[in-house]
């Protein structure tokens, strides 16, 4: 239960950049694969964790997390906001 809340507290702080529209970044020798969107006044993240493929939804308003790990509930809270969306100009 540990290991998932610490998973999903990394996934929350250290993105990088892997394909448009997708982010990844590595921990432990779990790759965690995901895309972020705006709905409302949340930010939704969706993605898997490699090997093994388990799928997370999670879900930021605020300093709130709430969703499901590998179909487990998680609930938690994080030291601040997740910065918003940047917009670029489309041509």
């Amino acid at each position: 239960m540990i290991k998932t809340f610490i998973s999903a507290a990394v996934l929350l702080s250290l993105p990088v950049a892997a394909y448009a529209g997708e982010r990844s970044f590595k921990r432990d020798g779990v790759t965690y694969v995901y895309t972020s969107k705006r709905d409302g006044d949340a930010t939704v993240l969706e993605g898997k964790a490699f090997p093994g493929g388990s799928a997370y939804t999670l879900v930021v308003r605020g300093k709130q997390v709430t969703g499901r790990v590998g179909g487990t509930p998680v609930s938690f809270r994080i030291a601040k906001p997740l910065a918003p969306a940047v917009q670029t100009a489309a041509r």
